[in-house]
């Protein structure tokens, strides 16, 4: 990647005013889960619209610490990758699941879990070009 086009590393404060920011938005949780999966995991856009909660959840269903991201949702052909969840992302990814999993039609296979209010997932361009809401 040239130097003009890598991203920028934000500053502590920069992240607690756009979490604040994130709070006030029309769905602040999803919104949330989507920068800090982009800020504290470093996930692409494609990546973060492809996670299912499948990549997450132990058989016996419970939030894993890792993310198991598989080549269709990764950049690689190498086996996808393994994301450790840090643990401000894990109390958001709780409390996201709890909610998710109240919804008609989920399923812990395959639901996404960055969603849309009239979609059961979102592509990377929604997340780049209109931030979510953001």
């Amino acid at each position: 990647m040239g130097l003009g086009k890598q991203s920028k590393i934000l500053t502590k404060k920069q992240i607690e005013t756009m979490l604040l920011y994130l709070g006030s938005t029309r769905y602040p949780l999803r919104n949330r889960v989507i920068f800090v999966l982009s800020v504290k995991s470093g996930l692409r856009s494609k990546e973060i619209s492809g996670v299912k909660w499948s990549m997450m959840v132990s058989p016996t269903g419970e939030l894993t610490d890792s993310i198991h991201l598989t080549n269709d949702v990764s950049k690689g052909k190498t086996g996808g990758r393994i994301i450790p969840i840090y643990k401000e992302l894990k109390k958001l990814l709780v409390e996201l699941y709890e909610l998710e999993q109240s919804r008609y039609g989920f399923d812990v296979q395959t639901s996404h879990v960055v969603r849309t209010e009239r979609s059961p997932n979102t592509s990377s361009q929604s997340i780049i070009k209109d931030g979510i809401g953001i």
